[in-house]
């Protein structure tokens, strides 16, 4: 009489079907909860070359240091002063811009807090140096 040898248990593959079916799910889920708008974005004007050289525009630039200090075309000015000479070189010319150029170390929650004067004065071109 002849026995055969115990059968060894198959091993089973690993199928990657589910996995991927999980993924693409949750990649579904994750694209139609998001938001794809951007609150409280700030425009900002990149000039071309042949723009920035033929503006002839009036323009001031606005410094802001690491200490939270405001240069305005190198005059020391108070942060709750600035909408107000803003207002007053807005009336003397109207087509006023204004170039923004914030130290290595300032927060971009400094720089939006002037940006947010800036507006407030009614600036009509803001940009970013």
């Amino acid at each position: 009489m002849q026995f055969e040898p115990p059968l060894r248990p198959r091993r089973r593959l690993i199928s990657l079907t589910p996995l991927i079916d999980v993924v693409f799910i949750l990649l579904l889920f994750f694209m139609l909860a998001s938001s794809l708008t951007r609150l409280n974005a700030v425009a900002l004007d990149a000039p071309n070359t042949q723009i920035a050289s033929a503006d002839s525009q009036p323009a001031l630039l606005l410094r802001i240091q690491a200490d939270g200090r405001l240069d305005l075309n190198g005059e020391p000015v108070e942060t709750e002063a600035l909408t107000d000479r803003l207002r007053a070189r807005l009336q003397q010319a109207p087509d006023l811009q204004v170039w923004v150029q914030p130290d290595d170390d300032v927060s971009l929650q400094m720089t939006l807090q002037v940006f947010d004067q800036l507006a407030a004065a009614g600036i009509p071109v803001l940009r970013l140096r």
